[in-house]
């Protein structure tokens, strides 16, 4: 199992998180999965993603707009699998309602490789409710617009939830600040990852890579991991 989860942020934050995930691909075929994306223009996502792995000279990509052909038969097919950002809430609901979640549970379970980023981060944490809009108001945050009652996510980062989108703006920084502790209050476990960070698992080793730390918050302790480092997750 290799993942590499991003806080979601520009093209240039995110360059050394994409070359990692084009260089551990080694050629093969991306499938690509914007279901988070809230726009009508969905299909022309893709046209983003190619110009992403194209410096790093992956060409071989295949989007998916439909969670019913997220196949066993189809997960076989490929190197890995991206999973952009939008809304976390729309993005698990059409995964649940369908095959999708399963087979690529069983995937990542068999070994597999995926990258999120946002949104497609945030499935993988124990819950999803990390993001959810409150009257706090905190940019990058998301309305449960689709009636998901079942926010449970893969659940793969040892009890961990992910916050992404960390301190992005400086004049929400003591909102940011409330949300984190009343998320505390309600019993998450937190990796909170910034727009230009990553957290990449390997196995059962969790390291944080790019341009800034990562802060990994629970009840009893703050831990502040710097690039290139390891987290201890058994806290």
């Amino acid at each position: 199992m290799q993942l590499i989860l991003n806080g979601g942020g520009s093209d240039e934050q995110v360059k050394e998180s994409y070359e990692l995930f084009a260089r551990l691909v080694k050629g093969g075929k991306i499938l690509y999965i914007p279901l988070a994306w809230e726009h009508d223009n969905m299909s022309s996502c893709i046209d983003w993603f190619k110009g992403q792995m194209l410096p790093f000279g992956v060409t071989n990509i295949e989007q998916i707009l439909n969670p019913n052909d997220i196949t066993k038969e189809k997960l076989k097919s490929v190197s890995g699998i991206f999973i952009g950002g939008g809304n976390t809430y729309q993005l698990l609901k059409l995964l649940k309602e369908s095959c999708a979640f399963d087979n690529l549970k069983e995937y990542i379970e068999n070994g597999g490789l995926i990258m999120g980023g946002s949104a497609g981060a945030l499935i993988f944490g124990k819950s999803i409710d990390t993001c959810l809009k409150t009257s706090l108001n905190i940019s990058c945050t998301d309305e449960n617009l689709v009636g998901l009652k079942d926010t449970k996510g893969f659940d793969i980062i040892n009890g961990y939830s992910l916050l992404v989108h960390y301190k992005r703006k400086v004049e929400q920084l003591d909102k940011t600040a409330l949300n984190t502790q009343r998320l505390i209050n309600k019993g998450h476990k937190l990796i909170c990852l910034p727009e230009e960070t990553s957290l990449y698992i390997k196995d059962n080793e969790f390291t944080i890579i790019g341009q800034n730390p990562a802060e990994i918050i629970t009840k009893n302790k703050t831990q502040i991991i710097e690039p290139n480092n390891i987290c201890d997750l058994t806290k």
